[in-house]
């Protein structure tokens, strides 16, 4: 499976840079896009643009998804979703202010809380909950096996907040480490469901091609938090919803928007790391301040 996905990638690659779609899309693009990424196995080079190929093994298929998608009882993982949703409503209206229409950003979430049929008075609790004293605060950290960390979260009390983040690491072999932020990139990220509009699958391939059609850097099979099959696509941050416009226009249904950390750089772990890693992340992910936690595992 993994072989095919690779192969045919490269194949539709070549097919939508030469074939019909005709020069007119490459006009479009910014020449720089990706230019200071390291150029990765799997990437075709394109006059003026780079596409990423990360689909070679399929989501769930590798050792680190598996790991790290180990969850405990449905209720309790329910929970755990809605309150970092609640934290990242908080941080939206910190950040944009309380109106949806306004604030794009809050209206993201709320769409992406809306799909996890997140109780209404939940959500209408969490945009009064306003807190003058909440700060955004973004940690570096080392896990098992040289692995980079990043954790979000926000907190009305950032010296309880480190001190929590560094003693959850320093207790699962980890460690807080400045330089951590240089293996990541900001982006763009879009989540797209495997079905279109009227309802037809939509394979890796067609998902490729639409991802050259509407300007994304990358795109790659992954699960979601409640482990169905999802398209990532990813842009450049100052294009997000320009690219998910477009993607919705070529028919396929966007579940979520948003920017995220992007590794640039990915590290391999042994089994023991691994297993060490996913205990970790599942740690800092259980404090009640933390948002996301982004790691660098392959």
């Amino acid at each position: 499976m993994a072989t095919w996905a690779a192969s045919s990638l490269s194949r539709v690659a070549a097919g939508c840079l030469w074939g019909a779609r005709g020069p007119g899309v490459w006009a479009a693009l910014p020449p720089t896009l990706a230019a200071s990424q390291p150029e990765p196995m799997g990437r075709i080079p394109v006059p003026g643009r780079t596409l990423h190929l990360t689909a070679a093994v399929p989501a769930g298929h590798n050792k680190w998804s598996k790991v790290r998608h180990i969850k405990g009882p449905k209720d309790a993982e329910k929970s755990r979703i809605f309150s970092k949703l609640c934290l990242s409503i908080r941080l939206a209206v910190k950040e944009g202010g309380p109106n949806p229409e306004l604030n794009s950003s809050l209206a993201n979430i709320l769409e992406v809380c809306r799909s996890k049929h997140m109780p209404k008075s939940t959500i209408e609790a969490s945009l009064k909950m306003r807190k003058a004293k909440d700060v955004y605060l973004l940690y570096e950290g080392r896990g098992p096996g040289g692995s980079s960390l990043l954790i979000e979260a926000l907190s009305n009390s950032g010296s309880k907040c480190y001190s929590d983040i560094r003693h959850i690491l320093n207790k699962n072999g980890g460690m807080m480490a400045d330089g951590a932020r240089h293996s990541f990139d900001k982006k763009g990220v879009i989540m797209v469901g495997v079905e279109d509009r009227e309802k037809k699958a939509v394979n890796l391939e067609r998902a490729l091609e639409l991802a050259i059609e509407a300007g994304a850097e990358d795109v790659k099979e992954t699960e979601d938090e409640e482990e169905k099959n999802v398209f990532k696509f990813i842009c450049d941050a100052s294009s997000l919803h320009q690219v998910r416009k477009k993607l919705d226009s070529l028919g396929l249904c966007s579940v979520s928007c948003s920017l995220e950390f992007i590794p640039n750089t990915k590290v391999q772990l042994a089994d023991a790391d691994l297993e060490q890693a996913a205990l970790l992340i599942q740690a800092l992910g259980n404090h009640e301040d933390v948002i996301q936690v982004y790691d660098n595992i392959e």
